[in-house]
């Protein structure tokens, strides 16, 4: 085409631009086709009353067919959105495919081209997992892939050469596909994209094959399509140079898109173009002016339906978006409300349950607190008694051993049945406190130690004897107790025996001292310390070990302190140590709590 004829092309479109946005006209649009619209409608109506959302997917992708007739891709596109939200929970189907070919061609005519390759190849994934229809399927694929790599071919700077072969290869595949299944409309409509296709590359195959698709498709009586495919002839004839057969096929397309009544945006549009071409090839500048101003028309149609569409698409959303929120929002509350009446029927189940079960529990409780209580008093009355019995006995033995000793005649014997009597009668307060007290079978140290040393001073006539005593507040169990009252009255015993006789101011220490988990008792006198004749010039301790003086260890109270101090696993030792002028024997024991 000559430069000058371009630029007064171009001159004229701006002149046309500038006049329709000046001139107060109204716009002519392309009307939707109202039997279109209420096919739509009516199967959207069924949808609702049957609460089917497929049906309701299928009434969207009429709606988005319907906007792409009259050129408003944006409303289709977003009419094919809402019927792929539907669709594609349902996994994989024929209509799925469908569905992605229909937004692939949506987001080619908008320009879009990436996204229009995603959508392709999904479409073609979907076809290649279903069953039913799946030959069909595969060829909307096939077209889908080939006309946006086709797009994007177009688009290249410079044109690749891979790309253009990766066009043909798909529609190669639907091609085959189509003769397979001796499908002769799909057949036409290959014919028809390939020869296109071959027309921008000056191919002489083009003309045959949009030949081909225009006796294949008056045969079928495809209107609509016959007419974009005599448009595509046209250009083919004016691209190698055939200008009267391409008017006389212009006039026919024309003469057909009026008679039949068509609203195609598309097939108007490129008739429109193609009369601008040809008219331009043969110089026929006003009616080439006239047709650029329809043209120019078209072009406006297609921005304004693009605004009104926009405007049409932002309210469609909002209402749905607000019907949809206050659904939600009532789903919701129903919800909620069905949740906490759930809720508070299981509190009360559980309240009643809990309550049931502490009633009975309170029931059992009670009564096993009576029957313990029964059972405490039963114990206590039974302890009481025996220990009433045990103490009764140990007085009965200690009275009997007393009346032996006054009858007995021999010092020694009558020596021996006194220390027995007072062995008893240690014995007979160690288990009056050990029962008689708030702590059954324990016993404090102070107050059992201090009524034992005060018993046995008493019963040797020593109760002139000065005490001292540094005792800790301890209890300690009977099994501890019994020894340590055994030690003690030997320990005394002896100090009557040996250290205060003779001694004009008579002292005994006795102290008891907890560290940390173990007890250390130790008993003292201020008597003549191991140089009395109880005590021998060698002696062994508790353990062993030596010093310069020991106890006789043969006599029967220093084996009975040796035995208790095993039984409760302690140690002991006798030394000597100056009070004052006087020597005193001090002994020194320890033992684990």
């Amino acid at each position: 085409m000559p430069r000058f004829v371009t630029e007064i092309r171009y001159v004229c479109l701006f002149w046309m631009l500038i006049s329709g946005l000046t001139k107060a006209q109204v716009p002519v649009h392309l009307h939707l086709n109202p039997v279109k619209i209420q096919k739509a409608a009516q199967l959207e109506k069924e949808a609702i009353a049957k609460h089917d959302s497929l049906i309701l997917a299928e009434a969207y992708y009429l709606y988005g067919k319907a906007y792409v007739f009259v050129g408003d891709y944006r409303t289709a596109q977003s009419y094919y959105v809402k019927a792929l939200r539907i669709q594609e929970p349902k996994g994989y189907s024929f209509e799925l495919s469908r569905l992605y070919v229909r937004l692939s061609e949506s987001e080619n005519r908008l320009g879009r081209s990436t996204q229009a390759l995603q959508y392709a190849y999904r479409s073609l994934k979907v076809a290649q997992h279903i069953r039913k229809d799946q030959a069909m399927a595969l060829i909307r694929a096939y077209g889908a892939l080939a006309q946006t790599y086709e797009t994007i071919w177009s688009a290249q700077v410079p044109r690749k050469q891979s790309t253009f072969e990766r066009t043909l290869l798909y529609y190669k595949k639907r091609e085959l596909l189509c003769v397979k299944l001796r499908d002769t409309v799909g057949v036409a409509e290959v014919s028809l994209e390939l020869g296109t296709l071959f027309s921008q590359v000056k191919d002489p195959r083009a003309l045959s094959y949009l030949e081909k698709a225009q006796d294949l498709f008056t045969l079928k009586h495809k209107d609509g399509i016959l007419v974009n495919t005599m448009v595509h002839l046209a250009s083919a004839y004016l691209t190698f140079d055939k200008p009267e057969q391409a008017y006389q096929t212009l006039v026919k397309a024309e003469s057909l898109y009026s008679s039949k009544k068509l609203t195609d945006y598309e097939i108007q549009l490129g008739l429109e173009t193609q009369f601008v071409a040809y008219f331009e090839a043969t110089r026929q500048w006003d009616k080439a002016f006239e047709r650029l101003r329809k043209l120019n028309e078209l072009e406006r149609i297609r921005l304004l339906a693009d605004r009104d569409g926009a405007i049409t698409r932002l309210n469609m959303e909002y209402e749905t978006e607000k019907k949809e929120a206050l659904l939600s929002a009532q789903k919701k509350e129903i919800d909620l409300n069905a949740q906490n009446l759930r809720l508070q029927k299981y509190f009360s189940v559980v309240t009643f349950a809990l309550f049931v079960i502490a009633a009975g529990m309170s029931v059992v409780f009670f009564r096993l607190y009576r029957k313990n209580q029964r059972i405490s008093r039963r114990n206590e009355d039974l302890i009481k008694e025996q220990n009433h019995r045990v103490k009764n006995n140990l007085q009965v033995v200690s009275s009997l051993l007393s009346l032996q000793s006054k009858r007995l005649v021999d010092p020694t014997a009558k020596k021996a049945v006194e220390e027995s009597r007072l062995r008893v009668q240690s014995m007979a307060i160690l288990h009056q406190r050990l029962y008689d007290g708030e702590r059954l079978a324990e016993v404090d140290l102070n107050d059992f130690i201090q009524e034992l040393v005060r018993g046995v001073l008493k019963a040797y006539g020593s109760s002139a004897v000065t005490v001292h005593f540094a005792i800790d507040e301890i209890m300690l169990s009977a099994n501890k107790a019994v020894p340590l009252g055994l030690i003690l009255n030997e320990l005394i015993t002896n100090a009557c025996k040996y250290a205060f006789p003779d001694n004009e101011t008579p002292e005994l220490w006795v102290i008891c001292h907890r560290k940390g988990k173990k007890i250390e008792l130790t008993v003292s006198d201020n008597g003549p310390g191991m140089d009395s004749p109880g005590w021998t010039d060698t002696r062994l301790d508790g353990f062993g070990f030596t010093s310069s003086k020991a106890i006789k260890t043969s006599s029967f109270g220093m084996q009975l302190i040796q035995a208790q101090v095993e039984q409760v696993n302690g140690t002991y030792q006798f030394s000597t140590h100056l009070r004052g002028t006087t020597s005193g024997v001090v002994f020194t024991m320890e033992f684990s709590v």
